[in-house]
């Protein structure tokens, strides 16, 4: 018995309402990440490399968060340093 097709449904069985979005949110992550690697490196040599030290450099040079945030906390930096990590490894 066929399964009846409902609103929202896609067609072609392929893609999902909202793939297009969340795909080119996720590209722009991802092009922010790769673009703030460099600064990242640069900081990890002159402040140190742990959490704390990273994030008050990064708020003391102004740089914004992703969502347009000034202040960075150690957790921002950990969670961006362990996906900067997973995408290097895959």
């Amino acid at each position: 018995m066929a399964r009846r097709l409902r609103k929202g449904d896609i067609r072609n069985g392929d893609t999902r309402k909202g793939d297009a979005g969340r795909d080119a949110a996720a590209a722009r992550a991802r092009r922010y990440r790769q673009g703030l690697a460099p600064v990242l490196a640069a900081i990890a040599g002159e402040a140190g490399a742990t959490p704390e030290g990273i994030a008050a450099s990064l708020t003391r040079r102004g740089v914004r968060k992703p969502r347009g945030g000034r202040v960075w906390t150690p957790p921002d930096v950990r969670r961006l340093l362990s996906r900067l990590a997973a995408e290097t490894a895959s």
